[in-house]
């Protein structure tokens, strides 16, 4: 791999023609999308990496920001930055460095293909973060727990630690498309991968659209993200395990084009040993889950399994799911979250409240013979306040349908944005958070 080191100093050159691409990027000669290319290359070490607006950067193999805590390195971007990602390219934020990706509403942060034609899933790689907060994926009594990271076949970088206020930057108004290429069967890259990420890290305005394998995913650590949207992805929209235990809010999934089984959320603790410490355990409020057009392979709206834990509320969960809207797997997960007696229904380490669901496909919840208790019983004894209506319109495509139960009716958890509604969305059309910075 290349090395390449910059001075923590003068960061561009001059002003003529190609000499403007920033130190540490090599320009190109040619045009994309009518601006000058600038070359991102290699791995960057003691480096202060910033991106303008006025070129245009492709990503070329494996980009590294820093090292493993060592070599600490920042990449910096600023609104209306776009940067293109080469077949076989994708971008790794090592231990110990910070990406800022300072979008706005106006001029977002955009990850994108360099193929400009035929745009499809898979086309380059996606967004690795590393960082240093604490996962479950190691074995008993190590001091430290680490793990690497799936989906980069060489020198796969490390991550995990013992720090849950672990910085690794800032992603505001951030665009990541057309990524997820395939490296070996059933192992691709997420749109944006936060492995092991601090909650030092502040994430916000973030869409995934179209990528080859899930959306987001959470590998542990205690990362927390607010006005998520995961579109039309190949697999899971959101996925985490290895102990995530972070706090989302506003998140809207919509799935229908994929090509994988897909759930909206997959929700793992650990495969083995499923009990494993930290258990995943974050809380979810305002999340919308929507599948369209009927596609067998959209199985499950909420896959919750491998005893995970977690605090879910204020949930929709609409549309033509294979399966089923809601679906527990796992001894684990059902001792996790409590049990459905005659006296009643306790919830535990795994809560949904306040919550809707309508499938009008698959069934409302997957109730098999064999589990420790029905699903259908155990979320709706902790939902019969909002689960008035028998088939309820509940959205009208991103927005609460009018005369919809999700309006007034919300229950905002602490610390998170009060709310007085159910889902993603405020009734009214200028709350529509996704509007002007998003693609469809």
């Amino acid at each position: 791999m290349k090395l390449t080191y910059l001075a923590l100093a003068p960061l561009f050159l001059g002003l003529s023609a190609h000499a403007a691409c920033p130190q540490g990027t090599t320009a190109r000669g040619d045009l994309v999308d009518g601006k000058p290319v600038c070359t991102v290359k290699g791995q960057y070490l003691n480096a202060n990496l910033a991106l303008t607006a006025d070129n245009a950067y492709v990503l070329e193999g494996d980009v590294r920001i820093g090292a493993d805590n060592e070599t600490p390195s920042t990449l910096t971007l600023e609104p209306g930055t776009t940067v293109y990602g080469a077949s076989g390219s994708y971008l790794v934020i090592m231990r110990g460095s910070k990406i800022y990706a300072n979008g706005t509403k106006a001029k977002p942060v955009v990850f994108t293909s360099l193929q400009r034609e035929n745009l499809r899933p898979g086309l380059w790689g996606g967004v690795v973060i590393n960082g240093n907060a604490p996962i479950n994926n190691c074995k008993p009594g190590e001091a430290v727990c680490e793990s690497i990271s799936e989906g980069i076949k060489n020198d796969p970088p490390k991550f995990g630690g013992t720090l849950p206020n672990d910085n690794s930057g800032r992603l505001n108004y951030v665009r990541v498309e057309y990524a997820g290429f395939e490296l070996s069967k059933d192992n691709e890259l997420n749109g944006i991968t936060f492995n092991g990420v601090g909650n030092g890290t502040e994430v916000s305005y973030i869409q995934v659209h179209r990528n080859a394998d899930d959306g987001v995913e959470f590998f542990g650590g205690t990362v927390n993200v607010k006005n998520v949207l995961l579109t039309y992805n190949d697999d899971d929209g959101l996925d985490w395990d290895m102990g995530w235990t972070g706090k989302a809010q506003f998140v809207m999934i919509e799935m229908g084009e994929g090509s994988e089984d897909m759930n909206g959320i997959e929700a793992d603790n650990l495969r083995s040993p499923m009990n494993a410490s930290p258990r995943s355990n974050p809380i979810l409020s305002n999340v919308t889950i929507v599948a369209k057009g009927g596609n067998p392979r959209n199985f499950n709206g909420v896959l919750l399994r491998r005893g995970t834990g977690g605090q879910l509320h204020n949930f929709i969960v609409h549309g033509e799911f294979a399966v089923s809207c809601i679906n527990l797997d796992d001894e684990e997960t059902f001792r996790n979250a409590g049990s459905v007696t005659a006296a009643g229904v306790e919830q535990t380490g795994l809560q949904m409240v306040n919550s809707i669901v309508n499938c009008s496909k698959g069934n409302d919840f997957e109730d098999k013979a064999g589990d420790l208790f029905a699903v259908s019983q155990w979320f709706q004894g902790a939902n019969k306040s909002a689960n008035l209506l028998v088939n309820p319109l509940l959205v009208d495509g991103r927005l609460p349908a009018e005369n919809s139960p999700a309006v007034g009716r919300g229950v905002t958890p602490a610390g998170f944005e009060k709310v007085d509604f159910i889902g993603a969305f405020s009734p009214w059309a200028d709350e529509d958070w996704t509007v002007g910075w998003t693609t469809k």
